[in-house]
């Protein structure tokens, strides 16, 4: 959970100010759209190798290395940004996955790894729970990490570097924060007597294909919000760090409320219901929130969006979690994952080329629809499936 806390401190200014200032130094929306769909791919391939390496090998040892290359990594951005080649594959292992305001923190490539570690270690009934509390710890770092994202547009000449100064350091502190991440990882206890898969191609195949599509679905309207929406606030009302830190901050620390939610609903309700519901609550916020006309009032849309569709963040998790064996579960959120980060990676380009034609809509309308379509296989799917108490 201190991880979790860390990480998403980091990527909750990341997540605002990379996108903004690769913008302010004259990219375009295609090329910034360019720069996170390597980033979705690298994320995709480290996503694979975690799966597979962590139940073999330990999920404490995954984690630490993954935090050892986004350490690296956020240091280099700082060295990079006047090469276009360069700064591609520094970022791509520098901002990861989630991060953004209400998602529950950041997750990484190596999530995988965590939602078993985590697994492993709490009875079956406090599954839903357990995840709840992480997406809470997760949700906190974020909205700190949503203030300092503010500092670019308070300090505007910090150490006497002109208005790149801020920027500068948000990712030098960023490289820190994931030094720190590894010290506080090193103490975790990983159970030695754990199953171990062995055979590379025993797998729970009929569950990992029906999260695949599902997943694969919903990978194609992330793609068109995540880093790119950012890209959207700042074109469409011309939003700078200070408005969108602001408004992540608050859509962060109230996101706490459904985190606090979720195991009781799912208790109540089951947790496919409470997932769909929410995700069809979710999409129709969305659709609102495209058609404001002024910042404020998307903001409102947005925050609603994300405190609803937040109750089903860590109920999915826990959810594959619970279906998924002891011995397969990294590899079975890897690969169940992959599709949903292959897909992903065609709305950042996508999505930035439409905002930059003026089909400012567009993008916000896509995420939508393939949201929607997502809620619908997962009912169909898991219907029949339903956890009404995580065991």
């Amino acid at each position: 959970m201190a991880g979790r806390f860390l990480r998403s401190m980091a990527q909750g200014f990341l997540i605002v100010i990379v996108t903004i200032y690769l913008s302010r130094i004259g990219f375009s929306g295609i090329q910034i759209g360019f720069i996170f769909t390597v980033t979705i791919v690298v994320s995709l391939i480290f996503a694979i190798l975690v799966g597979f390496f962590a139940d073999r090998y330990g999920r404490k040892l995954v984690i630490i290395v993954m935090t050892a290359i986004s350490a690296v990594s956020a240091f280099g951005f700082i060295f990079t940004t006047n090469y276009y080649a360069l700064m591609v594959l520094i970022a791509a292992g520098t901002i990861g996955r989630g991060g953004g305001a209400g998602s529950g923190g950041a997750f990484g490539p190596f999530y995988p790894a965590e939602q078993a570690l985590i697994t492993d270690s709490v009875k079956p009934a406090f599954r839903n729970h357990a995840f709840s509390y992480l997406s809470i710890f997760g949700t906190v770092g974020s909205a700190v990490g949503s203030i300092l994202a503010l500092i670019p547009s308070h300090d505007p000449d910090l150490f006497g570097m002109g208005w790149r100064g801020g920027y500068l350091f948000l990712m030098a502190l960023a490289s820190l924060i994931y030094f720190v991440m590894i010290f506080v990882t090193l103490p975790i206890k990983e159970k030695k007597d754990r199953p171990k898969r062995q055979k590379a191609f025993q797998l729970s195949w009929k569950l990992l294909g029906k999260l695949s599509i599902t997943n694969a679905v919903n990978g194609l309207g992330i793609g068109f919000l995540g880093p790119i929406l950012v890209y959207w606030f700042f074109v469409k009302y011309g939003a700078g760090t200070d408005a969108i830190g602001i408004l992540y901050t608050i859509v962060n620390l109230m996101a706490i409320i459904p985190f606090l939610m979720a195991a009781p609903l799912a208790k109540i309700f089951g947790s496919i219901k409470t997932i769909v519901a929410t995700r069809i609550f979710g999409v129709a916020s969305l659709i609102l929130m495209a058609f404001m006309p002024t910042f404020f009032l998307a903001g409102v849309f947005f925050t609603i969006r994300m405190l609803v569709i937040a109750v089903g963040n860590p109920l999915r998790q826990s959810f594959v979690m619970g279906q998924a064996k002891s011995e397969e579960r990294s590899t079975v959120a890897s690969l169940s994952n992959l599709p949903q980060q292959i897909t992903s990676s065609i709305g950042p380009v996508a999505g930035g080329y439409l905002i930059d034609v003026s089909l400012i809509e567009m993008p916000i309308l896509f995420a939508a629809g393939f949201q929607f379509v997502n809620a619908i296989l997962y009912w169909y799917f898991f219907k029949n499936s339903d956890e009404h108490n995580g065991e």
